[in-house]
């Protein structure tokens, strides 16, 4: 099972009806691939994990590249896990702005560079630990 963290750019004209109708087909797709996550969107940008199968994690993130609803998709972190952080929710949203993307900004900085895979998941449970608070 893997963890992959992405960020990408949302375009201009996306709107609430555009990211039901993400959550709508998400929700239904990662229940049948063994895929739980949470996609966090605001300030124009999206962030999303993905907990998985890693096959099933890799061909959905292909498909999420291949979306017009966003551009410049990059993915932060990836990692091997053994447990799920995300295991309620097929897909969880949180709408937020810019300032809730912090919990990532370090690993973004330095995607380029190793990141222990213990850092990642301590990062995402910080995270995780956020959006339960909500």
């Amino acid at each position: 099972m893997i963890r992959l963290l992405y960020c990408s750019q949302a375009k201009p004209d996306f709107n609430k009806d555009t990211l039901d109708e993400i959550l709508l087909t998400s929700r239904k797709n990662n229940s049948e691939a063994g895929i739980t996550g949470v996609l966090v969107h605001g300030g124009g940008m999206f962030m999303q994990v993905l907990e998985g199968p890693e096959q099933a994690v890799l061909r959905t993130y292909v498909k999420i590249l291949d979306d017009k609803r966003h551009t410049d998709s990059r993915i932060i972190h990836i990692t091997p896990v053994k447990e799920r952080l995300f295991s309620n929710w097929t897909m969880g949203v949180v709408e937020a702005g810019p300032l809730t993307f912090e919990h990532v900004a370090k690993l973004r900085a330095n995607r380029l560079e190793s990141v222990h895979a213990d850092a990642f998941s301590q990062v995402m449970r910080e995270f995780n630990a956020m959006l339960i608070k909500t």
